[in-house]
């Protein structure tokens, strides 16, 4: 794993060097400036690997796995997880060191109203909210209301210890890191846990982000998983061998299938945990031919899947380093098959059975590789660029007196009309283009929302629910319609952040394309200047609503067409009730899309101005900085060979 650091330290010093060479050459001061930049970056490079799965998957297992050692404690219960950071020590936060940021106050009273609201009920403040607890029936809860109850009795019995803590941090061992993510008293005040510890995967500067469930409450883990899903090197989603996936899991793989295509790179892992349990090579590919399928209903096609046993490769890492207790050597001979009284089967050997190992393999294939040349393909364009500037610097100086006099004067009307070209372009066809994108991108996202609707419907009105057991049916009604408008809200909010990262990504082509059209038209006047390439930019995901723009109120008469469960679904009045709802969806739904619709018109605009004025003064300052050399050079103010040896010094940092 070594590789990954190595290469991105040696391309960061092959920029040090060549910035070192070109820093004194007039007219190339920002660009070796804008080296030593992207050296730092590498050196302190970071890539971030995050991981995704509903609560049982086993996501802490084979994370642990992945790191060789018993470090992160199972969760009790999704309601509560909070998001973990594994880091790189640094001096500052030493190896086992760990940083709990826990939530602001209003935080915790907005994520407790909310719960509340499940039940129908409502307050002014956290502790208003806290002291209704008592009125809600226990025995009414339903099963989709329950992760709420939990969240709420949690938050009561933990205030009183964490409520003089809220909106701060704490720094603690390794012991308190525990009780934080195990007890819910305290997960459910804990905003997100960085631990900070030494094994090879952080050695090499990986940071691994352990996510909540994807089955967690917390409406705010859905917009922090969105950022990890857009921004980490690589997503890891982890499902345990044989189940199902529940709807929360396919909810957040239909947001992968949403936005894959606009990644550069395919950087999804699917890992089948507990594949030790098949009982045969032929179950085992028939589960991964399952998953592969269900991906497949969420838009994710050939996708890179792996079945592992997380406990085999842990327990593999252990007896590696001489940790393996008595009963855990018990598990390890059951696991490698090997008698009592036989030697244990090497590490190495079980690492491999565990199926670790090959998904090691693709993976640091995938950070080496792919990654990696990534970042050292940019800094090789840095110094090919600086190499294209030098030689011709060399070319102009090494001209004879008159070439170099006749060369001058064309240079200064070169340098006016090369400026004059660059304020000329306009942008407004670029413009209308982005716009036009929107709108057609917007266009569609009422219309999957109303093909899935018959899922939804069936998932919220579900016989679990809708039984005869003494509950009070218009209660249930009430609570499968409050579910199934939180579903299409949910289901439209993570359209819009999808189109928001599609829209980012056509900005960034839009910004290519102009710095590829100023190129174009520089090109006439500076022949020998290299535009440095379009940086692209990190768009801020808005916060959309959480609620459709209507109230309960609007349903009531479709909900008047309920008789009892019998004619609903055995007869034809799931059908009625369905259609009803559908049709009085219609408005609320577009109205949703409207407004999201003018909030992503309002910062897209506001982006693509900014883009533009911003590129183009990194133009004009890259024309400027380009004749001032060119200037040197033809004034002869340059030392001929030591500007030679520049050039080949430059050269070698190609090879």
């Amino acid at each position: 794993m070594n590789q990954l650091r190595d290469k991105l330290v040696a391309a960061a010093e092959r920029l040090r060097r060549a910035s070192h060479e070109i820093v004194s050459v007039p007219g190339m001061q920002q660009q070796a400036q804008a080296m030593q930049e992207r050296a730092e970056r590498l050196t302190a490079n970071r890539f971030t690997v995050a991981l995704f799965g509903a609560f049982s998957a086993g996501k802490s297992s084979f994370a642990n796995a992945l790191m060789g050692d018993l470090v992160l404690p199972v969760s009790p219960n999704p309601t509560t997880a909070a998001i973990n950071k594994i880091m790189p020590p640094s001096a500052e936060h030493p190896h086992g060191t760990v940083r709990v940021v826990l939530k602001q106050r209003d935080a915790v009273e907005q994520d407790v109203l909310r719960s509340l609201a499940v039940f129908g009920l409502h307050a002014a403040s956290l502790e208003g909210a806290l002291s209704e607890l008592n009125k809600i029936d226990v025995a009414q809860i339903p099963p989709t209301a329950k992760p709420h109850y939990t969240f709420l009795k949690a938050v009561t019995k933990g205030l009183p210890e964490m409520d003089t803590h809220l909106g701060g941090e704490l720094i603690v061992d390794m012991q308190a890191f525990k009780s934080f993510v195990a007890k819910e008293e305290k997960a459910c005040f804990a905003e997100y846990i960085e631990l900070f510890y030494s094994c090879p995967l952080t050695d090499q500067g990986i940071v691994l982000v352990d996510t909540p469930g994807a089955d967690s409450i917390n409406a705010r883990h859905t917009g922090v998983a969105f950022e990890y899903m857009k921004n980490a090197d690589a997503v890891l989603f982890v499902t345990y061998y044989n189940h199902a996936f529940s709807q929360a899991d396919r909810e957040f793989l239909l947001q992968m299938g949403r936005v894959k295509d606009t990644f550069e790179m395919d950087k999804m892992f699917f890992i089948v945990n507990a594949a030790d349990l098949a009982a045969s090579e032929e179950e085992l590919q028939g589960v991964i031919a399952h998953v592969e399928k269900n991906l497949l209903t969420c838009g994710i096609r050939l996708p890179r899947i792996y079945p592992v046993s997380s406990q085999t490769a842990l327990l593999a890492r252990m007896h590696e380093k001489g940790k393996l207790a008595a009963s855990a050597e018990k598990v390890y001979r059951q696991r490698t098959q090997t008698a009592e009284g036989a030697p244990l089967m090497p590490a190495e050997e079980a690492f491999k059975l565990s199926g670790m190992a090959a998904f090691e393999t693709a993976f640091l294939r995938f950070t080496i590789d792919e990654l990696t040349q990534i970042a050292v393909n940019a800094a090789m364009g840095e110094i090919r660029r600086a190499y294209d500037t030098l030689t011709e610097f060399m070319r102009m100086a090494q001209s004879g007196e008159d070439e170099r006099l006749a060369r001058k004067e064309a240079a200064s009307k070169a340098q006016s009309d090369a400026l004059a070209a660059v304020a000329a372009l306009s942008t407004a066809s670029y413009e209308r283009d982005l716009t036009k994108e929107r709108e057609e991108l917007l266009y569609y996202v009422k219309q999957r929302l109303f093909f899935r609707f018959n899922e939804l419907f069936n998932f919220a009105f579900n016989p679990a629910v809708l039984k005869e057991d003494g509950r009070s049916m218009k209660q249930a009604l009430q609570g499968c319609l409050t579910d199934l408008l939180r579903s299409i809200s949910y289901d439209l909010a993570q359209e819009l952040r999808a189109t928001t990262l599609r829209l980012e990504k056509f900005l960034s082509k839009q910004g290519a394309a102009l710095v590829s059209a100023w190129q174009k038209d520089v090109h006439a006047y500076a022949a020998g200047l290299t535009l440095a390439p379009y940086q692209q930019r990190q768009v801020e995901t808005l916060a959309f609503a959480e609620e459709l723009p209507v109230s309960v109120e609007a349903f009531q008469p479709a909900l008047g067409l309920f008789k009892n469960t019998k004619d609903f679904f055995e007869q034809d009045g799931k059908l009625k009730l369905r259609e009803e709802l559908e049709k009085r969806m219609q408005e609320p739904v577009a109205a949703y899309v409207a407004t999201g619709s003018e909030q992503l018109g309002e910062q897209f605009s506001a982006l693509f101005s900014e883009m533009v004025a911003t590129e183009r003064n990194r133009v004009v300052e890259q024309i400027n900085e380009y004749f001032t050399g060119l200037f040197a050079a033809l004034d002869m103010t340059v030392d001929l060979e030591e500007l030679g040896a520049k050039v080949n010094r430059v050269a070698a940092e190609l090879e």
